[in-house]
């Protein structure tokens, strides 16, 4: 009696339009995706616990008090969280991609519009800070505003 074995099929490898993507997750009202949300929170973890060991450490070697060295090893604890949370920032950049579909035009419009009729108005892109003018020229959306404040002027106040 013999058994034998097979080799199970091989798949192609995937090709560039079969390429797995990342899963993304949400969480807190944002999307990211799983494998940089597990290597931030590895990340964090490594560089809190070794800030506030280390700290500890430190700290109880020449502070006389014990509960005020562990009170200052924990606010280096806290430094690391936050130097943790700016290194994933830095090595995860965000992966957003804003798509404008040809009918959010018209929905451009509708919230201009809208606008214009609240009480206080639209108000001036002259007033604008800015980093804001930079803003709404980066998503093309100056333009819309600036033809909506000279239709405004142009029709006595009115939308």
């Amino acid at each position: 009696m013999s058994i034998e074995s097979q080799s199970a099929p091989q798949a192609p490898p995937p090709t560039d339009d079969q390429a797995p993507r990342p899963r993304y997750l949400e969480v807190w009202g944002d999307t990211v995706a799983g494998r940089d949300l597990a290597v931030s929170v590895v990340i964090g973890i490594v560089l809190s616990v070794c800030a506030l060991l280390g700290a500890t450490a430190l700290f109880n070697s020449f502070v006389a008090d014990s509960s005020l060295a562990d009170a200052y090893a924990l606010l280096v604890g806290i430094a690391g969280c936050l130097v943790a949370g700016v290194v994933s920032g830095k090595l995860f950049r965000p992966k957003r991609n804003i798509a404008v579909d040809s009918s959010e035009g018209d929905a451009v419009g509708d919230v201009i519009r809208v606008l214009q009729e609240e009480r206080r108005g639209l108000g001036s892109v002259d007033d604008l800070p800015a980093q804001t003018v930079r803003e709404l020229k980066d998503l093309d959306l100056y333009d819309r505003f600036v033809e909506a404040e000279n239709r405004t002027h142009e029709t006595g106040g009115r939308p």
